[in-house]
């Protein structure tokens, strides 16, 4: 089942063009892979999708999300559907994360802000275990500081799916990781695409791509350059931007 499609997205940050008629489509049980350097557009597109845009920004086209244009709901009505129905792991957990609030008290408040007080502790011990959180109670009551850089990345992954959203947007989740981290972070990943979870992963690293993806997006100054599944991305590359991209890897 399609869960998103994206149609002519372009969008201008004052004058300035980033996206230029962005149009793709993530099922469920697929992990949609968005490649491109840095600067390319890539959280441009996941800021659109979520409606956190600033202000000044300016946007056309389709984003379609259980038979709604998500770039014609209000305020209030993304605020329903962000965290309950699209969870997004955004790019630096230190950043994200409230250094005040113990890491407990703030994947919870993600649940009750949809569902309510009731059965939220429960539903946030499970979050933490799903995300691979040992000692879930006990990390429960530390802070972010606290907790290692791969813990609060899986913290950040809790607050995506406790309220076990259908679709799963992951802004660059294993940046800053070392390599045993990251395999542990991706192979969560593939746990949730087996749920039958749609997940859009934004990357410059083709190894994450031929770890998780199955179709692929490469993104160049605001524009598909290239398209298809992992294989065929892989072993017939025809953009030359893709080709670098890959002989980097």
């Amino acid at each position: 089942m399609e869960l998103l499609k994206v149609e002519g997205l372009n969008l201008w940050y004052r004058d300035k063009k980033v996206l230029h008629d962005v149009s793709f489509s993530v099922k469920s049980g697929e992990v949609l892979c968005i490649v491109g350097e840095s600067g390319s557009g890539k959280s441009s597109i996941f800021h659109a999708v979520m409606g956190l845009l600033p202000p000044y920004a300016r946007v056309e086209g389709r984003i379609i999300f259980k038979g709604k244009n998500l770039l014609e709901l209000s305020e209030k009505e993304m605020r329903g559907i962000r965290g309950k129905d699209i969870g997004m792991v955004f790019q630096e957990p230190s950043l994200y994360l409230d250094p005040l609030f113990t890491v407990g008290v703030q994947i919870m408040e993600a649940y009750t802000e949809h569902f309510g007080k009731k059965g939220a502790y429960e539903r946030t011990i499970k979050a933490m275990v799903k995300a691979g959180i040992p000692e879930p109670e006990e990390k429960f009551r530390m802070y972010p500081h606290q907790l290692s850089g791969g813990l609060k990345q899986r913290v950040c992954i809790a607050v995506a799916v406790v309220c076990e959203p259908p679709l799963i947007l992951a802004d660059e989740p294993t940046t800053a990781l070392d390599v045993s981290l990251q395999k542990r972070i991706l192979h969560l990943f593939r746990k949730f695409r087996e749920e039958g979870k749609g997940i859009v992963i934004i990357t410059h690293d083709f190894g994450v791509v031929a770890e998780v993806g199955d179709r692929v997006i490469v993104l160049k100054d605001g524009r598909i350059v290239e398209e298809g599944d992992v294989f065929s991305i892989f072993d017939n590359p025809r953009h030359e931007y893709t080709k670098r991209l890959l002989r980097a890897l």
